[in-house]
């Protein structure tokens, strides 16, 4: 059996997205499918351990402090984190870089490289920090994990990583749809043709476009609505100008805001339809979760989208709101396509199931800690 840390000190519990869902996601299935394989412990921040009471017997340390605050966070790993994890065989750094001060075994999970590709999405702060912590992370570690093959190839080309220090450990994908739990707010809904649309609102996700579309939509389909969920990002203005010019009573164009998993994922099971127009991903974990549910998916094809997507779903190619509204129209009338692309689906979906991210992610580990022993 091995022995490692996880380290998620980055976790600010809603605030950073997809990150947070696949590092718990991933590591509630080690522990539920590959006990018997590895025993795994949690350093992270009060904060992350009162979100995830589940993860509670797992803690290794509990940062005591300003979490949120990321200076105090990236002295906190080079000078606290040490302590807590010399006993492990291994260290997983699942935020994207290794602390300044490390010296024991370790792997990092590097999402993306938008931080190094798309700057101008982040304070000049972040982006200068995160410009020099990526690729000395990515040089440093034993092994560089990757959500997709996308994004490793984009290491390999940016930042000159050797294809074999790379392993691509996809995201464990699970969803739960609770029938007994009422909620006016869907039922009130009707028969309503539903396009769901879950991503905190940061400029990437290109809401916009999403929503100039549906004026067009509903010309065809007045019955049609798009529901948005998901927190606050740096986008949010941006997202709320584009509602009140297009559609300021509100008729056809809701935002829901966060809600918890179960409902969303009630949410996205009522649909007709999840769009996806974002212009940068590193997987996109919305996409395979609604193919779990049975939902047809429409998205961009920017960045990783297509391998994550395959023949499942309707690619955009074109990022208008004409080429958006081409597509929402035609897929809302053909019940025949939509229920192919359920079909296909729920199929592609089990990739990402989470006994088989689980075994892909132990063998990634113990991969690891053989090259060290080596």
């Amino acid at each position: 059996m091995i022995s490692v840390v996880a380290n998620l000190c980055f976790v600010v519990p809603g605030v950073v997205g997809g990150s947070e869902q696949h590092s718990v996601g991933l590591l509630r299935a080690a522990r539920d499918h590959c006990g018997d394989r590895c025993d795994v412990s949690v350093v992270g921040s009060k904060a992350l351990f009162a979100a995830y009471p589940d993860l509670v017997s797992r803690t290794a340390g509990v940062l005591d402090g300003p979490a949120a605050f990321r200076p105090y966070r990236i002295a906190a790993e080079s000078l606290w984190l040490p302590s807590q994890t010399r006993s492990a065989q291994l260290t997983h750094h699942f935020g994207g870089r290794l602390p300044v001060r490390s010296q024991q075994p370790s792997v990092v999970t590097i999402h993306d490289l938008q931080p190094l590709e798309h700057a101008e999405n982040f304070s000049r702060t972040k982006a200068a920090y995160l410009a020099r912590a990526l690729p000395r992370s990515a040089q440093r570690a034993r092994l560089v994990f990757t959500p997709s093959r996308w994004v490793a190839e984009r290491i390999v080309d940016r930042l000159g990583v050797s294809p074999e220090r790379l392993r691509v450990v996809g995201p464990a994908v699970s969803v739960a749809v609770n029938p007994d739990d009422p909620w006016d707010r869907l039922d009130r809904l009707g028969d309503r043709r539903l396009i769901v649309f879950p991503a905190i609102s940061h400029l990437h996700k290109n809401h916009r476009v999403l929503i100039e579309a549906m004026a067009e939509v509903t010309r065809h389909h007045p019955d049609a609505l798009l529901v948005l969920t998901g927190g606050v990002g740096q986008g949010e203005q941006d997202m709320r100008t584009a509602m009140a010019e297009v559609d300021p009573d509100g008729r056809f164009v809701q935002h829901w805001g966060r809600i918890r998993t179960t409902r969303l994922h009630s949410l996205v099971a009522r649909a007709e339809l999840l769009a996806f127009p974002s212009r940068y991903e590193g997987f996109g974990i919305p996409t395979v979760e609604a193919m779990a549910l049975g939902t047809a998916v429409v998205a961009s094809t920017a960045t990783c989208l297509p391998e994550i997507v395959g023949d499942a779903g309707q690619l955009v190619g074109s990022d208008t709101a004409q080429a958006w509204a081409e597509a929402l129209v035609a897929l809302l009338g053909d019940d025949q396509q939509r229920a192919g692309m359920v079909e296909r689906g729920q199929v592609r979906a089990r990739r990402w199931s989470p006994p088989q991210a689980a075994a892909v992610l132990v063998d990634a580990w113990q991969d690891a800690i053989g090259d060290e022993e080596r």
